[in-house]
């Protein structure tokens, strides 16, 4: 399966938002989640479900790691 466009293209921009502005950890990740779009969003509430995820707890770095895991590494 290939690298969805789309997702890539939102994961770089959202990066680059927050080169420009400072967040805590947990503020960057809460904003990506906010501005999660579509397909992406559905799945990415199905993950956070089953993982048990909740906002107030997730650092950027774990939803980093979960969204590339999902959305933009090779299968």
């Amino acid at each position: 399966m290939k690298k969805s466009q789309d997702e890539k293209a939102w994961f770089l921009g959202i990066n680059k938002f927050f080169i420009l502005h400072y967040y805590s950890e947990n503020m960057k990740a809460i904003i990506a989640m906010f501005n999660l779009k579509s397909k992406v969003d559905i799945l990415w509430e199905y993950v956070r479900n089953v993982k048990g995820i909740r906002e107030d707890d997730l650092a950027w770095s774990e939803f980093e790691r979960l969204f590339q895991k999902k959305y933009l590494l090779e299968r």
